[in-house]
């Protein structure tokens, strides 16, 4: 897995470490257990494959509103993900044959429709890995949500035995936005799909997002498909155009709520004139 994972919690009043939502962990969030709510849910989703037959997809988290969801943002399904996820299928040249990446990917709706889509996996054997196809590897900043990302993909497209019987596996790593280790996050090329579904939730959190993302997209025609439901403390969209356009980066719109950032064709030929 590479580097030792670290603490993380990602809020949705803030972003970043968050003291005062992990002293809540330790107290005063606790489930009632004389209370009837129980705050864990199943999310089901049917997804339609390439070759025509349809996937059942389930995923264990936590209900909207719930305290847990109030301490972190990634362990329930918000609108925007099962919206990306349609998208995929009717657009599966997206994933199909592609390296796929997604970031903040919570329960991991979208990595693995992508999964299923037709983007394969990176096999890593000691101390070299086995590249078949593409690979897809999915992440989330928030260790909380790491863990039951790595449940859902366990569930959903691997067993123990994934590995020696020679199936691919989802890579499920954690990977904070912006960081000084970034660039020894992935030694491999880069990605020719990066996915994300209501991953911004404050203005502070869009620079670090698209240097990641312009560190890791495939020039010169990788694809950031991001699906925006919520526009979480009133962001609004031509501030996240504006920082795209910062790193060369064009926008369409795909369809409601789902933008298509890549590289802008004009200045890549112009740097490239340039060596």
């Amino acid at each position: 897995m590479g580097s030792e994972e670290q603490e993380w919690i990602e809020a949705p009043d803030g972003w970043g470490p968050n003291e005062e939502h992990e002293d809540n962990a330790n107290g005063s969030g606790l489930l009632d257990l004389f209370g009837n709510d129980d705050p864990h849910d199943l999310f089901t989703f049917n997804i339609k494959i390439n070759n025509g037959t349809t996937k059942t997809i389930r995923l264990t988290g936590f209900k909207l509103g719930s305290d847990e969801t109030d301490r972190s943002t990634g362990v329930t399904i918000w609108q925007a993900a099962p919206r990306l996820a349609d998208y995929l299928q009717e657009h599966s040249v997206m994933c199909e044959g592609k390296s796929v990446l997604e970031l903040g990917a919570g329960l991991g709706l979208c990595g693995i429709t992508a999964y299923y889509l037709g983007a394969k996996i990176i096999i890593t054997d000691g101390d070299y890995s086995i590249l078949f196809g593409a690979k897809i590897i999915i992440t989330d900043g928030d260790t909380h949500v790491l863990q039951k990302l790595r449940e859902n993909v366990q569930q959903n497209c691997g067993s123990d035995d994934a590995m020696t019987a020679g199936n691919n596996t989802i890579d499920c790593r954690q990977l904070l936005w912006g960081s000084p280790h970034m660039e020894k996050f992935f030694e491999l090329e880069k990605f020719d799909t990066i996915l994300g579904a209501d991953v911004i939730y404050t203005e502070a959190s869009i620079p670090p997002l698209f240097d990641t993302v312009a560190f890791f997209l495939k020039k010169p025609r990788g694809r950031f498909v991001l699906s925006r439901y919520n526009k979480w403390s009133n962001v609004d969209d031509e501030v996240i155009i504006k920082a795209a356009k910062e790193r060369f980066m064009h926008c369409t719109k795909g369809s409601e709520g789902i933008y298509i950032f890549h590289w802008n064709e004009t200045e890549e030929n112009e740097q490239t004139d340039e060596k």
